[in-house]
């Protein structure tokens, strides 16, 4: 195994175990909060899976998966503000800018991402002759 699919493993058993640790050490007083606490664990537990499909793409993730993977971090951002309230929703708060830029930060790779494909594609099906 490869150090991409190496790490993308150890990234996946990383977030089933925080998937396993909010459930064990989070304690909730309201339903909102066992929502909230729920409903982060089972996108921290889906942001893993994303990145065990990811093993075998050698970086090349396709797009149904970067959408899988953007599905799980609004999950996440979601359980926050479930956990807290919507009430205290702010678009400048620190986890909203984080997350806004992650997903700016996404959509430039995905963008480069299939430019370099563009990019080597025809290279690769050019044939010589000699």
């Amino acid at each position: 195994m490869n150090w991409y699919n190496t790490f993308n493993a150890i990234e996946a058993g990383l977030w089933a175990l925080v998937a396993l640790v909010i459930p064990l050490r989070v304690t909730c007083l309201t339903w909102q909060q066992r929502y909230g606490a729920l409903l982060g664990s089972l996108a921290f537990a889906a942001f893993g899976i994303t990145d065990l499909l990811e093993i075998g793409k050698e970086g090349f993730i396709p797009l149904w998966l970067w959408g899988f993977k953007i599905a799980c971090g609004c999950g996440i951002l979601a359980a926050r503000y479930t956990w807290l309230g919507w009430n205290k929703f702010r678009w400048r708060d620190r986890e909203v800018l984080f997350g806004l830029f992650c997903l700016i930060s996404v959509c430039v790779l995905i963008v480069l991402q299939r430019y370099k494909e563009a990019l080597i594609m025809p290279a690769t099906s050019v044939r010589r002759s000699h």
